[in-house]
């Protein structure tokens, strides 16, 4: 009986695996509010990652005004970061992230409104709310 030394073989399927997923796999897109209004594309199954200004502190945050999307979804709620260092110190501002995925083909336009964040028990149309900001991105998947 003739014994056969398995780790080549082993090898190679790790390495077709550990490729075909490089190919299938796309870096996240990354923008910011320096990059709103110029036109972002995507692939399909592509990450997109928005990163806004943002001072939690002072009562605001950045609101999504779409209530529907046609090639994105929204991963989770977006993710807040206080800024931290030498620099930064109680009530220092801080980031937001918004993180989408490209899950067909198609164009959104993704409007973000800077404004004071609602209370818990507030209808968001009960009052009109002070927006500083707005902002908009144009994202095509292909």
């Amino acid at each position: 009986m003739i014994s056969r030394n398995p780790l080549p073989g082993l090898a190679t399927v790790f390495a077709i695996a550990l490729l075909g997923g490089c190919a299938t796999s796309r870096p996240p897109v990354t923008a910011s509010d320096l990059e709103a209004q110029a036109p972002i594309r995507l692939r399909v199954g592509q990450p997109l990652a928005i990163t806004l200004p943002a001072d939690r502190n002072a009562g605001y945050a950045w609101h999504l005004t779409q209530t529907t999307l046609e090639a994105l979804v929204l991963e989770s709620d977006p993710t807040y970061t206080a800024e931290t260092g030498s620099g930064a110190n109680a009530g220092a501002a801080g980031s937001e992230v918004w993180r989408f995925v490209a899950v067909r083909k198609g164009r959104d336009e993704l409007r973000f409104e800077y404004r004071a964040a609602a209370a818990a028990d507030e209808k968001p149309d009960a009052t009109p709310m002070r927006v500083l900001r707005v902002l908009r991105y144009e994202v095509e998947a292909r």
